[in-house]
C-alpha cells in the first residue's frame, strides 16, 4: 500500500530584516493593482512573498498601517515621476511646469487607479500630526506632490497666499479630470484623450506654445 502523500508547502523566503517591509508593501501593491483592496491583509501578503503569517507584525501593528504604508508608497512614486519631468523640461516653469506635473498625476491615477483611490482615502488633511503620530508616514508623503505643484507656482515670484491658491486650484482641477476617469464618468467627445481634455482645460491659462 502507498504510503500517505505529503502535503506540499510553500518554502518560505528569507528575508533581511531591513528588507521585508519594502518586499511587503511590494506585494500589498500588486494585489491591490490585480486583485482590490479587499484581497489586502497582512496574511494575503505574507502568503504572497512566502513568508511567516506573523511575520508582517514586525513592522506593521495591522492591516490599517498596511494600508497607509501603501498609500505613502504611492505619493513618494507620484512626487518621483513629477521631479523626473522637472529634470526632463529644464527650461520650463511656473503655470507649464505645472501643466507637466499635472499631465503626469493624470497619467498616474490611470495607470493605479486602485492605488490613486487608495492614496486619497487615507489622508485626513484637517488632523493634528505630531513625529511620534503613526499618521506621519502618510501625511509627509502626500504633501510632496503638492509642494511640487506649489513651488512651480512660487516660482512665477507671486506671494506665498497666491501661490498656495493656485496650487489648490491646479490640485483639484487634476484630481477632478483623474477621479472622474477612473470612474468611468467622462464621456470625452470624438477624437479626443483625458490629457487632450486636460490641456483644453487649462489652455486659456497656459501658454501651450
Amino acid at each position: 500500500m502507498a504510503g500517505k502523500k505529503q502535503k506540499e508547502t510553500k518554502p518560505t523566503i528569507p528575508y533581511h530584516h531591513g528588507d521585508l517591509r519594502p518586499a511587503l508593501i511590494t506585494a500589498a501593491r500588486s494585489l491591490l493593482q490585480n486583485q482590490g483592496i479587499d484581497v489586502l491583509s497582512l496574511r494575503s501578503i505574507a502568503s504572497a512573498i512566502g513568508v511567516t503569517h506573523m511575520a508582517p507584525y514586525a513592522h506593521f501593528k495591522g492591516k490599517q498601517e498596511l494600508l497607509q504604508a501603501v498609500a505613502a508608497s504611492g505619493y513618494d512614486e507620484l512626487a518621483a515621476n513629477m521631479i523626473r519631468v522637472q529634470k526632463k523640461q529644464t527650461k520650463v516653469t511656473g503655470r507649464m511646469l505645472a501643466y507637466h506635473y499635472g499631465v503626469e498625476y493624470i497619467q498616474f491615477a490611470i495607470a493605479n487607479p486602485n492605488l490613486y483611490r487608495l492614496m486619497m482615502n487615507q489622508i485626513d488633511l484637517e488632523k493634528k500630526i505630531s513625529l511620534e503620530s503613526p499618521d506621519r508616514e502618510i501625511w509627509v508623503s502626500s504633501q510632496r506632490p503638492f509642494r511640487l505643484l506649489y513651488t512651480a507656482f512660487a516660482n512665477e515670484r507671486v506671494n506665498k497666499k497666491l501661490a498656495h491658491a493656485r496650487a489648490l486650484g491646479a490640485w483639484a482641477t487634476v484630481h477632478g479630470i483623474a477621479s472622474l476617469a477612473i470612474e468611468g464618468h467622462l464621456v470625452l467627445p470624438e477624437g479626443m484623450d483625458v490629457i487632450q481634455l486636460f490641456k483644453t482645460t487649462v489652455s486659456s491659462s497656459v501658454d501651450m506654445g
